[in-house]
C-alpha cells in the first residue's frame, strides 16, 4: 500500500500545496517532522491554506484522477452511458467490464483517492496538534477535512466494496492494513459527516465544504444505505434552506456562478477549464470526440426533454454523428474559468428526496419532487402513481438528469440491485462480479494484507 504514503503537505505561496515523496519524509528524524507540522499549522492563515490546498491537489495534476473527472469517465464506460472512439486497451477493459488488476486507470483511481485521504489525515493531525488556532476555527477546518475524507471513502466503497480505512499518516501502520467491512467504512463516513455538520458554517460559499454540503452528502449516503427517513430529512434541510435555487436555464447549471451548486471545485490547472470539459468536448467541430454517448442513453430521453438539447452536443464526421456530453462546454481557457467542477447540486437533492419518499410510500411527495426536475427540463408531470412505478420513474429521471456525473448511473444500478437486470443488454459477457472494480495488483503486492475482489 505504498501509494497511501507518498505525499506530505507543505505550504507555498498563496497557500497552494505541493507534494514530495513520503519515503523521503519518513526517514527524517521525528523532531524535524514535528517542526514541519508546527510551521504549517502554527496559525489560522497557514492552517486554512493547508486545508484549501487539498482542493488544489485534487485537480492540479494533468489528467483524470479520482476527483478530476475519473469518477465520471470510468464508471460511465462501465455502465451504459459512454463508449470510446479511440483505441486504448486499458480503457477498453473498463468499457467491456473486463478490467485487469494491472489496469493503469484503475491504479490511478485507487492511488489518487488514497493520496487525497492522506492529505486530509495530515491536516486533521496537524490541526489537532496545533496550539496557535482558536478552538472554533480548528473544529471548522477539521470538519472541512473530514467532509472531504467522507466524500472520498463514499466513492471508494462504491467502486471497490471493502477498502482499507486509513485514519492517520502513520506509514508503518498503514502499509499493512487490510480491507475493512463496508459497514465499518460507512460508520466512519457517518462520523465524519456528523462532525462536519456540527462544526462547519451555514454558508453557501460552494468552493469550500460547509454545513449544507456536508448535509447534502449525508442525504446521498443515507439514501445509499437505505435509511430513507434520514435521507428525506437531510435533503429537506438543503432544499428548504433557501440558499440554492434550480437554474431555469440548463446551460447555467454548471457555470461558476450557478445558484444550484452546493459544493464545487474551482479549476486551477493553467489553461484548463474543467477536466471533464477538456476530455469530452472535441477541439473542433470536424473532430470525432474521444467518448460518445451510448446509443441507448441517447435514445432514452423523452421527446421535448431540454437536457438532450442543452447537455448533449454532436459532431458529424464522415457522415457519422457522434453525440457527446456537453454539460461542461469549455475545455480550455485563456482567462478565469467560466465553469467550476460541480460535486453536489440541488437537482440531485430533489431526486434523493423523491426516491426516499417513494420508499416511504409518500406518493404525493415523491411525485412533487420528481415533477420539479421534470418541469425544469421541459417535461410534463410524471404519470407514475404508486411506489413501484415511481421508483422506476425516478431511476429513469436520475439517468437523464445525472448522466455523466460522478458515476451516479453505475452506483445507482449497483445499490438498487438493478445492474444484473439492466446491463446485460448493453454489455457482452456481463457477470455479477463486474459491479466492483479490482484492487490494483501493485497494491496487493506491496501489502499482502490486501485481498482481491471476487472474479479477478
Amino acid at each position: 500500500m505504498k501509494n497511501l504514503t507518498y505525499s506530505i503537505i507543505s505550504i507555498c505561496f498563496l497557500g497552494l500545496l505541493t507534494y514530495s515523496s513520503c519515503k523521503k519524509f519518513v526517514v527524517i528524524p521525528p523532531p524535524k517532522n514535528q517542526l514541519v507540522a508546527t510551521q504549517v499549522f502554527a496559525d489560522s492563515a497557514g492552517a486554512n491554506s493547508a486545508v484549501a490546498g487539498i482542493y488544489v491537489d485534487m485537480v492540479q495534476s494533468f489528467g483524470l484522477g479520482f476527483a478530476s473527472g475519473g469518477l465520471t469517465l470510468y464508471p460511465g464506460l462501465s455502465a451504459d452511458e459512454l463508449e470510446q472512439t479511440s483505441k486504448d486497451a486499458d480503457m477498453s477493459q473498463i468499457y467491456s467490464n473486463q478490467i485487469n488488476p494491472t489496469n493503469s486507470y484503475d491504479e490511478i483511481l485507487w492511488s489518487t483517492a488514497y493520496k487525497y485521504i492522506y492529505d486530509t489525515n495530515a491536516c486533521i493531525e496537524g490541526l489537532n496538534a496545533s496550539k496557535g488556532i482558536s478552538a472554533n476555527f480548528k473544529a471548522q477546518l477539521i470538519g472541512e477535512a473530514r467532509q472531504i475524507r467522507a466524500f472520498l471513502y463514499f466513492n471508494l466503497c462504491n467502486l471497490y466494496g471493502t477498502v482499507p480505512l486509513i485514519r492517520s499518516t502513520d506509514y508503518h501502520t498503514n502499509q499493512s492494513l487490510g480491507r475493512e467491512p463496508v459497514d465499518s467504512v460507512y460508520a466512519q463516513i457517518f462520523s465524519d459527516l456528523t462532525y462536519a455538520q456540527n462544526n462547519l458554517l451555514k454558508s453557501n460559499v460552494a468552493e469550500r465544504a460547509n454545513y449544507f454540503s456536508a448535509t447534502a452528502l449525508l442525504a446521498k449516503v443515507q439514501l445509499y444505505r437505505k435509511n430513507y427517513a434520514a435521507a428525506e430529512t437531510e435533503a429537506s434541510i438543503v432544499i428548504n434552506s433557501g440558499n440554492y435555487q434550480l437554474e431555469s436555464d440548463l446551460n447555467s447549471v454548471f457555470l461558476a456562478g450557478s445558484t444550484e451548486t452546493i459544493w464545487k471545485i474551482i479549476p486551477v490547472f493553467p489553461g484548463i477549464e474543467t477536466w471533464e470539459g477538456y476530455t469530452f468536448v472535441p477541439s473542433d467541430t470536424t473532430v470525432a470526440p474521444q467518448y460518445v454517448l451510448n446509443p441507448a442513453l441517447y435514445s432514452s430521453f423523452e421527446s421535448g426533454d431540454m437536457r438532450k438539447v442543452k447537455w448533449i452536443n454532436s459532431n458529424t464526421v464522415d457522415g457519422i454523428s457522434y453525440p457527446y456530453p456537453f454539460k461542461y462546454k469549455a475545455g480550455t481557457t485563456t482567462g478565469t474559468p467560466t465553469e467550476n467542477y460541480t460535486v453536489l447540486r440541488l437537482g440531485e437533492q430533489y431526486l434523493i428526496r423523491a426516491e426516499a419518499r417513494a420508499n416511504l410510500n409518500d406518493v404525493a411527495g415523491a411525485q412533487a419532487d420528481l415533477n420539479i426536475i421534470r418541469n425544469r427540463a421541459g417535461l410534463p408531470n410524471t404519470t407514475a402513481s404508486d411506489r413501484a412505478s415511481l421508483l422506476l420513474a425516478i431511476e429513469k429521471e436520475r439517468r437523464s438528469e445525472l448522466f455523466c456525473e460522478w458515476g451516479n448511473r453505475w452506483f445507482d444500478l449497483q445499490r438498487t440491485n438493478r445492474a444484473d437486470t439492466v446491463l446485460p443488454a448493453a454489455k457482452l459477457n456481463w457477470t455479477h462480479n463486474d459491479i466492483l472494480y479490482p484492487i490494483p495488483e501493485g497494491e496487493i503486492k506491496s501489502n499482502p494484507a490486501l485481498t482481491q475482489n471476487i472474479g479477478y
